[in-house]
């Protein structure tokens, strides 16, 4: 195997998950950026997201993965094992050189396993602290018991990704920054005239931690009542245009005109480019969420179901998550509550809703509900000390 600081190394970031997991990762691929800079960092991540990263500087290149078409392989490897085999090395190939001295999977999954394998310059190398890349880390094995348990953990996701990376949080916030991208015609005066521009994620990946049609009209109408420079942008993918098309319905005939409904038409670019220009985006734990921290919005999320906001929540300084008491479907949610902090500042729970606040320090993003920052902190440091001792003690020092 190559040193670590031959000027041939070069690694792989794999992460095939959804989109809220793709923004997740930027901090641990400018994080291992900054640990190792000599030494190329390449992404394989969904074709369809791939276009959000394009605008990261850690990234040397972008390798699409296209699961329709491996799913098709798969199925046809069956009765033609051989031809395809021809074929997907063909392909394989076409990539240019695709043997990776370190290789980091962020999918606990058997297509990242897969992937890992086809990828690795060696069938088995040392990863840090004795591991094999291929065996199942300490920070693995603690997500894997995380999501399990559903316990009190306050590790978010990605800085946990920076630990099984072998690097460290760096202790800001990442930024997608580039040129925007044209919009629809009828859609470019969004975030161009004066008001107050909110985006409403209509949607979610899981359809357990959707926010109803009917709730989003409450929320829309209380806000534009209040608020005569109010603007709001329904954004979602083309699997919420009926539920944007619901809201709209529900909402006011006056009040319609100040609401864009933007659902299924647009690019994953153009998404961002809409995101960077409203100034806070509301929604639950979900990728449009996510992606609107890294283009520079500010975030307010509505966390219930499964969702829970020290794991998830919205990543860096200054964002904020009403997290629903218990794990079932609300019956009431924080509208009035929402639109005061958005407005006003004025920072009020709601019955059932406590209100957390992002903040980012040597351990990461973390989550304070003012009530023991102290103690959230000394968790969070036992458990870098416990996974990644030389980690911690490089800090600590």
């Amino acid at each position: 195997m190559l040193p670590e600081s031959a000027s041939n190394s070069r690694a792989l970031l794999i992460q095939l998950a959804r989109l809220g997991d793709l923004v997740q990762s930027l901090p641990a691929i400018e994080a291992v950026q900054e640990r190792y800079p000599e030494r190329p960092l390449d992404l394989l991540s969904s074709a369809p997201l791939a276009p959000v990263l394009a605008r990261s500087q850690s990234i040397h290149r972008l390798i699409p993965w296209d699961g329709t078409q491996w799913r098709t392989w798969a199925d046809q490897w069956a009765q033609d094992p051989a031809g395809t085999l021809r074929t997907v090395q063909t392909y394989l190939t076409s990539l240019g050189e695709i043997g990776y001295d370190r290789v980091y999977n962020l999918n606990q999954h058997a297509r990242g396993t897969l992937m890992t394998h086809l990828f690795s310059r060696h069938a088995v190398e040392t990863a840090q602290e004795g591991q094999s890349n291929h065996n199942v880390s300490p920070w693995a094995q603690y997500l894997r018991q995380v999501a399990k348990a559903r316990g009190e953990n306050r590790v978010h996701l990605a800085d946990a990704w920076c630990g099984m990376c072998g690097v460290r949080p760096r202790g800001h916030a990442p930024v997608l920054a580039g040129q925007e991208v044209e919009l629809p015609e009828d859609l470019s005066a969004i975030g161009e005239r004066k008001g107050l521009w909110i985006a409403l994620a209509t949607g979610a990946g899981d359809s357990a931690r959707c926010v109803s049609p009917a709730v989003w009209a409450s929320w829309i109408r209380e806000f534009l009542t209040q608020v005569d420079e109010g603007q709001v942008v329904l954004i979602g993918s083309g699997q919420e245009r009926e539920a944007g098309q619901a809201i709209l319905e529900a909402t006011p005939t006056l009040l319609q005109g100040r609401v864009w409904d933007t659902t299924g038409r647009t690019t994953v670019t153009q998404l961002m480019t809409l995101l960077g220009r409203c100034r806070w985006v509301i929604g639950a734990d979900t990728g449009p969420l996510h992606l609107a921290t890294a283009v520079g919005s500010r975030a307010l999320g509505f966390y219930f179901a499964r969702a829970r906001v020290h794991e998830t929540g919205p990543y860096g300084e200054g964002h904020w998550v009403y997290q629903h008491a218990t794990q079932t479907q609300p019956d009431s949610w924080p509208i009035t509550e929402s639109i005061e902090l958005i407005c006003d500042g004025r920072r009020r729970a709601a019955p059932g809703w406590p209100l957390w606040k992002s903040h980012l320090d040597r351990w990461g993003v973390f989550f304070d509900d003012g009530s023991a920052p102290q103690a959230i902190d000394l968790q969070r440091a036992a458990v870098w000390h416990s996974l990644s001792p030389t980690l911690y003690e490089s800090v600590a020092a």
